[in-house]
């Protein structure tokens, strides 16, 4: 399938999907409070995957993975900088997990966690910013 074919079918899952939110809504007179905003989340990642592939769709033909003449070697390159040595994934998960421990436990726990929770995502976002490994 081609890019704007892609684009065309996640376009339409969202507003397929927003107007089944808005029928079930009415229907139960919007005092449910899961079944409508998980469909509107629901449309809302429709509509984001549309427009990643209406951008996508200025640039490629096909997505190298829609090739069926492709080879392995033509998905080849750079996908992002990553750190091997880096411990701030290491730590940013530990505090992500007591950030969400206190979510289910109580409100202060959550706002303790949140100050690690910005020291190590401030760490992991600016490790490429400074000494060796700046650009």
């Amino acid at each position: 399938m081609s890019v704007r074919t892609n684009s065309v079918l996640f376009g339409g899952i969202g507003v397929f999907i927003l107007v089944v939110a808005f029928i079930y809504g009415f229907l139960t007179g919007f005092n449910e409070l899961a079944g409508f905003p998980a469909l509107l989340c629901t449309a809302g990642l429709g509509f984001m995957l549309w427009w990643y592939l209406r951008s996508v769709d200025k640039n490629h033909e096909v997505l190298d993975g829609d090739n069926a003449d492709g080879e392995i070697a033509d998905m080849a390159g750079n996908y992002g900088q990553f750190y091997p040595w880096s411990w701030w994934p290491l730590g940013l998960g530990f505090t992500l997990a007591f950030l969400f421990f206190g979510m289910a436990i109580d409100w202060w726990v959550f706002l303790i966690a949140c100050i690690p929770a910005a020291f190590f995502i401030t760490g992991w976002v600016m490790e490429g910013n400074r000494k060796t490994y700046a650009h």
